[in-house]
């Protein structure tokens, strides 16, 4: 320590002891353990950036990772004597003095002439509070914290602390925010730009203000060049670079918002809001941003397919009102005042009424509007804007969502052939006849006639959502016409082996509900459930080909309840049927009939150990799946199937860490940090293989379990998912419609991917005739598998030891030469397999066989 600097510091020492105990200093040395908030970042399985959570966005950055001249830019630009000076810069106060001087005669703020070790105790240890006693206590902490700590340490601080715009604290973020890299990727001419901020970043927005940002700038470099940190020819090159920073939106480059949202619940309910928002935390999640891709797509097709089918609602709303008044706001204005005065107008109707408010929002008046009396002094002019009265209105509007590839336009002109729309940017579009053939208006709660012409459809003055059209159009650009569904849904796809969820979906867009239907949604699976009750009989003796009566059946409830009567959607019966085919065929008399013989019991415990219920009433029609569940439990039991029958547990995140990298545990949640994966706690790599993920508890017989994959293979083949036949992918899974079509479904997998799919209205209502899983919620499972499948080895299902296949004809269930058109291969448990069919003898009595069949009726 120099003598100046402790003479200095006696001095200021007995200064303050003057002042009085009003200054309560507090102690420097809690810097040692200062921990500034930190931006969450929660990363993809590829790490990709999904989400940021913070309360100020910053990332800190050791000193030592920092490019040199990044450091000696903030020098430079902030205090030129920092390597110099203890604390206090005696110049920098000097013509501070001087400045102020000035500043006093003017009326403007005064300046403090504060060095960075000054600014360190002003933001880290004091307020922002102008006054002398502040500055007082911020000299006396500049010189403890000088005395305290390294200049490096004192850097370091500064350099993570300080705010330099765009919501960005700390060079970290901000290099980030503007740039889209780390500090130690930075130019120079992109340091010095950085080191321009902390005076005043709004001051030198780049995108404001382009040309004060590029004198801030070059004003570093020089004072660089005058420090000798660079040389003249090094600051004239830099000076020549443009200025080009990034558009000011989120880093996120994966959008998963449902998927997020749900991570961010689970990281708040385990470790608090403090460390969500403060703590800095890396959160590694299970999400494939690929697959992630395709699930948005393929549930937002289906859901506009469903909705299109159902003709146009018509517009958002219609301002044709407005398109006929003046360019601009003055014209207006100065229409307005031409005019003679005015008799009272009467009550305008809604809609105008809620045009005049958006007008008004705009600064712009109706001329029919009442005169208010004129103010005693004329207002000050509002700039002219020359923008069309439309394209302000779509600029001022309150959006009702932000989905992702649309936009708001108004119909400006419409004919038979198509309509002319304006967009937010002022451009026009096209939209042509053909593109709104299934925009048929719906009148009383009906679908109307077909559509003839654009004009049947839109009208002028109509806000619309719109989406830029596939193909171009003749002279403007093309787009197409959109409608937000009314109906919604759920996508969730599920690695079968892990319970990794690798893609989410949770609704048609994030912006317009965040109510997760994935996660939230408590809705009854149907017939997606009974691949449970036939599971439960292969359980207990009953084979694939096991012959069930599908024939009309009424159940004694109890206790006073009406008889249950179970009738087959779209009404008769085929008799006797295969177990298979039960399935195969959604037959809920066969599956009701299953359930009353079986026992109710066995049922309950399946679905309760799957996960699907945890206390499921015994109640036939439970059979049906009249319970509620979600559409991530269902999709878990059925990847439950998918991997042989061990159980898993759906998790998102794959590993939390803390500030400095120590993983940290989640109370409940799986995932492989759980406390009995050993290995995972290893902190490097020493030669030894990488950790196993312990099996799940075996929740199923082996051949049981495979029967069902080889039925639920022919549902996709022939049966109520028939169309997924198409693909040539080894697929199986189960549809679903509930009573009403209130809910649609299908589940299904392949031999590493399960998927499921649910859709209907948050309020539930009847999706309309002819709903059913097979046409609404297949289609959507067929777009998201073919892609997630493409290019890769789909892989085969595993068959276990022990089973016996045999060719039986699937209709009848009994033994069958190879090649028949109903033959098919079928697997059983030794000694179960089925014997020929029985033949009558020569006097036409039956044998016995024939009653019996393949191992009784059911």
């Amino acid at each position: 320590m120099s003598a100046s600097f402790s003479v200095a510091a006696v001095l200021l020492k007995l200064l303050v002891t003057t002042a009085g105990p009003e200054l309560h200093l507090p102690d420097a040395g809690q810097l040692a353990a200062y921990q500034p908030p930190e931006t969450t970042r929660i990363y993809a399985a590829d790490g990709s950036l999904l989400r940021e959570y913070y309360v100020e966005n910053r990332v800190v950055v050791p000193l030592s990772a920092l490019p040199p001249y990044l450091v000696q830019a903030f020098i430079s630009a902030e205090d030129q004597n920092f390597r110099r000076h203890h604390g206090v810069d005696p110049s920098g106060l000097a013509r501070a003095m001087v400045a102020n001087i000035k500043n006093m005669r003017h009326g403007r703020r005064l300046e403090g002439g504060s060095t960075i070790t000054q600014q360190v105790a002003k933001n880290l240890l004091l307020t922002n509070e102008v006054s002398a006693l502040r500055k007082l206590r911020e000299l006396v902490l500049a010189f403890e914290i000088e005395h305290d700590f390294s200049k490096d340490q004192i850097l370091e601080l500064y350099l993570n602390e300080i705010y330099l715009g765009r919501g960005a604290y700390g060079v970290g973020a901000a290099s980030a925010r503007y740039f889209g890299k780390p500090p130690a990727e930075l130019s120079l001419s992109e340091a010095a730009f950085l080191a321009a901020l902390p005076k005043a970043p709004n001051n030198y927005n780049p995108i404001t203000r382009p040309e004060a940002a590029r004198t801030r700038r070059d004003y570093v470099l020089d004072r660089m060049a005058q420090d000798g940190a660079i040389t003249a020819e090094q600051a004239a090159a830099a000076k020549a670079e443009p200025l080009a920073v990034r558009a000011q939106a989120p880093l996120e480059t994966v959008y998963a918002p449902y998927f997020a949202e749900e991570v961010r619940r689970s990281l708040r309910k385990s470790f608090g809001n403090d460390q969500l928002y403060r703590g800095g935390l890396a959160v590694r999640t299970t999400l494939d941003p690929r697959l992630q891709l395709f699930a948005d797509r393929a549930l937002r097709a289906g859901l506009e397919r469903f909705d299109r089918n159902r003709g146009w609602r018509g517009p958002i709303t219609n301002i044709s009102a407005m398109l006929d008044l003046p360019a601009s706001a003055q014209e207006v204005a100065q229409a307005e005042a031409a005019q003679a005065p005015a008799q009272p107008a009467p009550t305008p109707p809604a809609q105008q009424g809620r045009l005049l408010g958006a007008l008004s929002a705009m600064g712009v008046r109706l001329p029919d509007q009442q005169q208010q009396a004129a103010p005693a002094v004329a207002p000050t002019a509002a700039p002219k804007d020359d923008r069309p009265v439309w394209q302000r209105f779509l600029t001022g509007i309150d959006r009702p969502a932000q989905i992702d590839g649309w936009t708001l336009a108004v119909v400006l002109e419409v004919d038979r052939q198509a309509a002319t729309i304006g967009l937010e940017d002022g451009s026009q579009g096209r939209i042509e006849r053909a593109d709104l053939s299934w925009a048929r208006r719906v009148e009383n709660g009906r679908v109307g006639r077909q559509v003839g012409g654009a004009d049947d459809v839109l009208a002028k003055g109509d806000v619309v959502w719109v989406q830029p059209a596939k193909t171009p159009g003749p002279a403007l650009a093309a787009y197409s016409l959109r409608q937000v569904p009314e109906v919604s849904g759920a996508l969730v796809a599920i690695d079968p082996f892990t319970g990794k969820v690798l893609a989410m979906s949770g609704g048609f867009d994030f912006s317009l509900s965040e109510f997760n239907r994935a996660t939230q949604a408590q809705r009854q699976p149907g017939s997606a459930f009974k691949p449970f009750v036939y599971l439960s009989a292969l359980q207990h003796g009953y084979t694939p080909s096991s012959l069930i009566y599908d024939t009309p059946i009424s159940v004694d409830q109890g206790q006073g309840g009406t008889r249950y009567r179970p009738r087959n959607y779209g009404g008769g019966f085929i008799g006797l049927a295969t177990l298979r085919s039960g399935v195969e065929r959604s037959r809920n008399v066969m599956t009701v009939r299953l359930l009353v013989e079986m026992g109710l019991q066995p049922v309950k415990d399946t679905a309760e150990t799957f996960g699907i219920y945890q206390n499921m009433p015994l109640y036939p029609a439970m059979g049906l799946g009249a319970g509620e569940t979600t559409p991530l439990k269902l999709t878990t039991a059925y990847a439950t199937i998918a991997n042989g029958g061990y159980q898993i547990s759906p998790y998102l995140i794959e590993r939390v860490q803390d500030r400095d990298g120590r993983s940290l545990r989640q109370q409940g949640v799986v995932g492989p940090d759980r406390a009995d994966c050993i290995p995972c706690a290893a902190t490097s790599w020493t030669g030894q293989p990488a950790p196993a993920r312990p099996r799940g508890q075996e929740l199923d017989d082996p051949i049981a379990n495979y029967q069902m994959i080889s039925i639920l293979q022919g549902v996709t083949q022939r049966g109520t998912a028939a169309r997924l036949a198409g693909l040539g992918l080894p697929l199986a899974g189960k549809t679903g419609t509930t009573n009403d079509s209130n809910d649609v479904w299908f589940v299904g997998f392949s031999p590493r991917l399960a998927v499921g799919i649910f859709v209907g209205y948050d309020k539930p209502r009847s999706l309309g005739a002819g709903a059913t899983g097979g046409s609404i919620a297949v289609p959507i499972f067929s777009d998201f598998i073919k892609d997630a499948l493409a290019g890769e080895d789909p892989g085969a299902f595993a068959v276990p030891p022990g089973v016996s296949f045999a060719y039986v004809d699937r209709r009848s269930g009994y033994s069958a030469e190879p090649g028949g058109s109903d033959v098919i291969m079928e697997a059983f448990r030794p000694g179960t397999e089925p014997g020929p069919a029985p033949v009558a003898d020569t006097f036409g009595e039956t044998s016995q066989d024939a009653l019996t069949g393949t191992g009784g009726l059911y």
